[in-house]
């Protein structure tokens, strides 16, 4: 992000111009279903004949839930959206009580600690300060509702993010319904040792106030001092050596643009069998095969088995279109390093920006030729 980016978000923020504010009418309502019919239906292409609100795994439970918009006030237009559930509700549904490792939540704390699910934002906004707004929004009216914990799943590419803003890991990385990964994670509300040692911006929420409830503090604290710290099983990449996994991609780069390509890049511990990336969802990410092996399947075809430093999954980032087939962890020491679409928007030289895509069409050219032989 450059100076002037930083500058202007600021500036919108400080102008209030995203508003983010609980769903009370049927036209912000159909606005935060146009949202998420564009980031999930059109975007990851992760709903199949189903309403992208209701197509969670809980929606035939008569689950109730609030619906939170956040909108461009200078368009007049929504532009992104959270559904907020109260895990209560969840801890009898199997699928819910594992993704959230909702077995850890005493009753009580159950019912004081909420989910978010379909946290979506249009893509254009989401360099801008508009997920700030929204998520303090959150935080405000869930201490306004005394609750004590909030409730997540994200991908390993916002996994970053959320531990900036005061999320930490409650269970290991899974892979997710439709493939790819997800790891649960937890924001306490009150802890703010935590918020002021990783400056969250959540921490503001509570200035001013006093006499903190302690509850959920005391039970992750007692959490990790039972089973010791918990282990996501994802770790940032230690860019430590200049012929690493990646070379095949950052040949060339300047130091500045291949620490900017491997900003967030995540490392994964897979297990023989996990879909890496799933057929038909939609392409924002790209891995190579760090340790172990991966086999591309499509169907009960065997396309490919990729070894140490071969690439997977570029072919969609590419197109800008939906995976061809499956990526299959093997072996019981798989290790993918996974890298976001926005690995390559992030260059800022155009020269790096040359390099990597002359890297990726050397790649695809080694295999349509190989496809040839």
């Amino acid at each position: 992000m450059t100076w002037l980016t930083t500058i202007v978000k600021h500036l919108d923020y400080l102008r209030d111009r995203y508003a983010a504010f609980p769903v009370r009418d049927d036209e912000t309502r159909a606005g935060v279903q146009q949202v998420l019919d564009e980031v999930r239906r059109k975007e990851l292409k992760r709903v199949h004949g189903r309403s992208a609100l209701e197509s969670a795994a809980f929606v035939d439970a008569d689950v109730r839930y609030d619906l939170y918009a956040v909108t461009d006030t200078q368009k007049n237009r929504v532009i992104g959206c959270v559904r907020v559930t109260t895990a209560d509700q969840l801890a009898a549904i199997d699928a819910s009580r594992e993704e959230y490792q909702l077995d850890k939540f005493s009753p009580a704390l159950l019912a004081r600690t909420q989910v978010f699910t379909r946290l979506a934002m249009l893509q254009p906004y989401r360099k801008t300060a508009a997920s700030l707004v929204l998520l303090r929004r959150l935080f405000a009216d869930a201490l306004a509702d005394n609750m004590l914990a909030s409730l997540l799943s994200c991908e390993p590419g916002l996994y970053a993010g959320y531990l900036r803003l005061g999320f930490r890991p409650l269970g290991g990385v899974h892979p997710g319904a439709h493939g790819g990964f997800r790891i649960p994670m937890v924001a306490i509300l009150h802890d703010a040792e935590h918020m002021l040692q990783i400056r969250s911006p959540m921490l503001r929420s509570l200035e001013g106030a006093a006499d903190f409830p302690q509850d959920a503090v005391q039970w992750y604290h007692e959490l990790e001092a039972h089973a010791g710290p918990i282990d996501p099983g994802v770790a940032f990449h230690a860019d430590d050596t200049p012929h690493d996994v990646h070379a095949m991609l950052t040949r060339d780069l300047s130091a500045t643009g291949r620490a900017q390509f491997l900003r967030n890049a995540i490392e994964i511990k897979c297990r023989p069998g996990d879909v890496v990336l799933a057929k038909g969802d939609g392409g924002r990410s790209m891995g190579f095969v760090r340790r172990g092996a991966v086999q591309v399947e499509d169907g009960p075809r065997l396309v490919a088995v990729l070894g140490e430093g071969e690439l997977f999954g570029e072919m969609a980032v590419v197109l800008n279109t939906t995976r061809a087939a499956n990526v299959i962890a093997v072996g019981d020491d798989t290790r993918v390093l996974m890298l976001s679409q926005s690995c390559i928007e992030r260059l800022k030289n155009p020269a790096d920006v040359t390099h990597v895509w002359r890297n990726l069409a050397r790649v695809l050219a080694m295999r349509a030729r190989r496809g040839h032989e």
